[in-house]
């Protein structure tokens, strides 16, 4: 009895651990936690910084390019010259040629391209910031599955432990019922083998919540030597209105958000394609500076400076109607991509429905769990006392037994089922991330 007891001790200190020497956990924590350390999530936040710096005018072309160019050419040679007037130059020669140029484009008009171009950077930057929410989305709807998975695990281990104790019971009144002669050694043998494999089972356990910790541990990307503990329930949230489920779902979904992103790009991208056949006014201007210098020749310094402006104009008259294809084209995508938004919401309604009716069979079924689960408590206490007194087969008592360890474990997965289905109904409808 005192190795037993001492077992069950150790047992809770190994999946609660010391509250002085770990920290506890909460879900809210470890969302914190996920968010703020998951390199996949970084590398999205990137991203979006990418796109925003890509979303500003210069980039769409409102701004003029201004570009200067500067080169030097020195030369040696030997200069050989017969003038008109019957003289001879004959001498080496050093020149040297520096030119310089500051020139300015500025696209006036494009058929509001430049506009429409502005418009779809803009809306890739909101694709980029749905998906990095989409993401993170997914990442706590993982913490939360892992989180609540070791809540079960742990509740199974806690289980076990109470069952260790009936069975420790049902071994010292075996053994008390030898010892008056109302037993026999077998009984007690009995006893002592469901004993030893309800401690089998036990560290079973055990080992299956620690490595639904490593898992947490994992989507944390905190250190697997770090060690934490979780004090949490399988309480169950209370869905009633399915309608209002299902408003959130086609107003803050996050994949149908996306969808809906993409359809509005599609229709900029069909209206910039148009832009193709209308007129293109770029201003044009400049400044040049060139000049040469010779140690011999007609001329030992040449230099000229000069300022340009001018304004180009250029018009598609005819290319094989490539732009034309371009804006069919981009017809054919918006109307793919809003059927594909149809089809979307189509199969997250079905989804929804399918996961609101698995939530209401899983409440229903732990109800009646957990009347089952009280009804074999009070049997089990019925029957030990039987067992006490002589009126009961060990084996009765076993058969008992395993009837409450069944009602136990269908409890609680019937309150993990329904938690799963209460995550899947809160990522469906776009409230499981604020």
């Amino acid at each position: 009895m005192k190795n037993i007891l001492l077992f069950a001790t150790s047992f809770f200190i190994l999946i609660n651990g010391h509250i002085t020497a770990q920290s506890t956990l909460s879900l809210e924590e470890a969302i914190s936690r996920a968010l703020s350390q998951n390199l996949g999530i970084k590398v999205l936040q990137n991203d979006v910084k990418i796109l925003g710096n890509n979303a500003v005018k210069a980039n769409a072309g409102f701004l003029p390019n201004v570009g200067l160019a500067v080169s030097e050419t020195p030369s040696f040679g030997y200069l050989n010259q017969k003038l008109s007037n019957g003289g001879e130059v004959n001498r080496s020669n050093v020149s040297n040629n520096l030119a310089g140029s500051v020139q300015l484009s500025w696209l006036l008009y494009d058929g509001k391209r430049m506009f429409l171009t502005l418009d779809r950077l803009k809306e890739l930057q909101g694709v980029g910031e749905i998906s990095l929410r989409i993401r993170s989305e997914q990442l706590i709807y993982d913490v939360m599955r892992t989180y609540f998975n070791i809540v079960r695990q742990q509740e199974l281990a806690k289980s076990l432990v109470e069952q260790l104790n009936l069975y420790e019971e049902r071994l010292r009144l075996a053994s008390i019922r030898l010892e008056v002669g109302k037993g026999n050694q077998l009984d007690v043998l009995q006893a002592q083998s469901d004993l030893s494999l309800q401690k089998t089972q036990l560290l079973r356990q055990t080992q299956a919540t620690d490595i639904a910790k490593l898992q947490l541990t994992q989507l944390l990307t905190n250190d697997p030597s770090v060690k934490f503990t979780i004090k949490d329930s399988l309480n169950i949230l209370p869905f009633t209105d399915y309608n209002a489920l299902k408003n959130n779902l086609l107003s803050k979904n996050l994949n149908v958000a996306l969808l809906k992103k993409q359809v509005g790009i599609s229709m900029i991208l069909e209206k910039e394609a148009a832009t193709q056949n209308k007129p293109r006014v770029v201003f044009n201007s400049g400044f040049t500076l060139g000049r040469q210098d010779n140690t011999a020749g007609l001329f030992l310094v040449n230099q000229n400076t000069g300022l340009n402006a001018g304004v180009t104009l250029t018009y598609p008259l005819y290319d094989g109607g490539n732009i034309k294809r371009q804006v069919q084209n981009a017809k054919i995508e918006i109307e793919s991509n809003k059927f594909r938004a149809q089809q979307l919401e189509i199969d997250l309604l079905n989804a929804l429905n399918i996961a609101y009716q698995t939530y209401l069979n899983a409440a229903d079924i732990l109800k009646d769990e957990e009347k089952n689960k009280s009804i074999a408590r009070q049997s089990i206490d019925i029957a030990m006392e039987r067992f006490r007194l002589s009126r009961s087969t060990i084996l009765e008592l076993a058969l008992i037994q395993q009837t409450y360890e069944n009602a136990i474990f269908r409890s609680i997965s019937a309150k993990f089922e329904a938690k799963m289905a209460e995550i899947e109904l809160l990522r469906l409808s776009g409230t499981l991330i604020k």
